[in-house]
């Protein structure tokens, strides 16, 4: 499965778009606000009923526009609708016909990731950020994952509500046992599978690094921290007290981070700011392999801005290695296509865009 055509409508600065894509490799190339970008927006909002540009979607509706439209078909049997109504900022998806009521059905069907200006926060970035590194891949991979996670969230909230409840629940010290054994039953469902993620995925990732040769590492260690020491059940019997305090809880897979290491030393001081945008395109590049490796699924790869954070040894890197993985479709914007040239060479099939002023054609 791959995405075949597009129709796009009421997005920023595009024109009404029709759209047939590549399975393999898709180019936008254009001058700077031309509508590269939100033409990769739209499709990731096709995709993952979000933008990768803003969390506010209103903004996404063109200026004089009511709401944004996109068609999607990825063949026969796979047909997606989506829309985003600005007055009263609704979301409609629809499925073969059918209505979608939740974002994580509508991301299961094609995975999707995007490399933007956005992803090269993931090392220096606050925990949440590497959190969601590995919960994507589990997402897609584990059977269940998404309800794991679901679970410890609702415990997680109603834990919060007892302990911002305070006094006046007089049952308090009962049914913080109660919630407390529920939370640490769930959390050990979710260590363990980041766990058995962080080691596959530096296996992947190590083994890209040594095809590529770096000059600045010959290996990365990737470490998980699971939000807490010891054992859990012990530190919310000790730390109630704090927790009562400040209101919610303080320890748990939902306070865990990645940790990451390179020549024995942490990445956020060790490497340049060039050298993290690197190892970041190889980590995403390590979850498509993983990907691939745990379920055969096919995926979408976006890469918004290509070349203005990469050098051209490094375009070519990334994008053959995306390329030789048969099951990943790629569509990338760019303002000069000379980089790409010998990528191009080998992909008879590569579809070229030229975007002008919101307009898109082949």
């Amino acid at each position: 499965m791959f995405l075949q055509s597009l129709n796009i409508s009421g997005v920023r600065n595009l024109t009404a778009v029709a759209l047939k894509l590549d399975a393999g490799l898709n180019v936008f190339f254009g001058e700077n606000g031309a509508g590269k970008s939100s033409l990769l927006e739209a499709i990731s909002f096709a995709t993952t009923g979000r933008s990768f540009r803003t969390s506010k979607l209103e903004t996404m509706v063109a200026s004089q526009g009511e709401e944004s439209v996109v068609f999607a078909q990825f063949n026969e049997t796979t047909k997606i609708g989506i829309a985003f109504k600005k007055k009263s900022k609704a979301k409609l998806i629809k499925v073969n016909g059918r209505n979608l009521t939740t974002l994580s059905a509508l991301a299961s069907l094609y995975p999707t990731q995007t490399l933007s200006p956005e992803s090269y926060h993931l090392i220096d970035s606050a925990p949440s950020e590497r959190r969601k590194y590995l919960d994507w891949c589990l997402f897609h991979v584990k059977h269940g994952y998404h309800e794991e996670w679901k679970s410890y969230s609702d415990i997680l909230k109603q834990r919060n509500a007892l302990l911002r409840a305070g006094d006046d629940n007089a049952n308090f010290c009962e049914s913080i046992k109660v919630w407390d054994a529920k939370l640490c039953q769930a959390s050990e469902k979710v260590t363990q599978a980041r766990m058995s993620a962080v080691a596959d995925l530096q296996a992947d990732l190590n083994e890209i690094i040594r095809e590529m040769s770096l000059d600045f590492c010959d290996g990365v260690e990737f470490s998980y921290h699971p939000g807490f020491s010891g054992e859990l059940n012990l530190k919310l019997e000790e730390g109630l007290h704090l927790d009562r305090l400040a209101g919610y809880t303080r320890l748990g897979p939902h306070k865990a981070d990645l940790r990451i290491k390179v020549n024995g030393y942490p990445v956020k001081e060790f490497l340049s700011r060039g050298q993290k945008k690197v190892l970041i395109n190889l980590m995403t590049l390590a979850q498509t392999i993983y990907l691939k490796t745990k379920s055969e699924k096919n995926s979408l790869f976006i890469i918004d801005d290509f070349g203005s954070e990469l050098d051209e040894a490094n375009q070519v890197a990334l994008l053959s290695a995306l390329l030789s993985l048969d099951n990943v479709q790629v569509v990338l914007s760019c303002v000069q296509q000379d980089s790409l040239k010998a990528i191009e060479k080998g992909y008879n099939n590569a579809k070229l865009f030229h975007v002008k002023h919101g307009a898109i054609l082949q």
